[in-house]
């Protein structure tokens, strides 16, 4: 009964207080990028997400996104009256998108990017944040919005034009982890590597073709 109670309190609250939270990447063929995070909240339930992933205050905010490889380029925070909502711009740079979970901001968050031949494989994998299919959640969205090295041949995205994908999810529909998947034509063409194996292939008939020729 107690819970009941305090689940009437706090329910006008989380529908009072909708989160968004949009991301833009721009990632190069080596996995090195630049992305700039805004995400908002009500102000009537910013004190309900203390100690969360997600900070509001511009120190906090700078330590979520700390560690080797990344550099965080800019923080600001925004306090809008007209809506009384609490705003944060993040902007970095990072050396390895794969390492990006290393940090509080991105914890439980994986992300591969592996070339294979002429493409490029993307994954990332978002965990599981809700247990609940209520409709209220509906109002908690997350955007991302990414810009690849080459082309998008085939993704799951929302959104797809060009080396441009965007990726859409409610809260409501995190009961389950998600995948957002990608496959990108390298723009820098051949792989080097693929470039050596048929150089190898082609050394060793030349030198099998030479060896049967002067044993003749």
């Amino acid at each position: 009964m107690r819970r009941f109670a305090l689940f009437l309190c706090v329910m006008p609250l989380l529908i009072a207080g909708c989160i968004f939270y949009e991301q833009d990447t721009e990632l190069n063929e080596d996995g090195s990028g630049e992305m700039e995070i805004h995400y908002w909240i009500s102000e009537n339930v910013l004190s309900w997400f203390k100690g969360g992933a997600l900070s509001f205050n511009e120190d906090s905010v700078r330590a979520q996104y700390a560690s080797d490889g990344i550099v965080v380029k800019s923080v600001r925070t925004e306090s809008r009256e007209v809506d009384s909502t609490r705003h944060v711009f993040v902007a970095l740079q990072f050396d390895d998108i794969q390492r990006l979970s290393a940090c509080t901001g991105f914890k439980d968050i994986d992300i591969k990017w592996m070339r294979e031949g002429d493409v490029f494989r993307f994954v990332q994998s978002l965990p599981s944040t809700s247990s609940s299919g209520d409709g209220m959640l509906d109002n908690f969205t997350f955007t991302y919005r990414y810009n690849f090295p080459g082309e998008v041949r085939e993704s799951n995205a929302d959104t797809i034009d060009g080396d441009h994908a965007v990726w859409v999810f409610k809260l409501s529909d995190l009961n389950d982890a998600k995948k957002m998947e990608a496959v990108i034509v390298a723009s820098s063409g051949t792989s080097v590597w693929w470039v050596l194996g048929i150089l190898v292939v082609v050394v060793l008939a030349a030198l099998i073709l030479w060896i049967r020729r002067k044993r003749q």
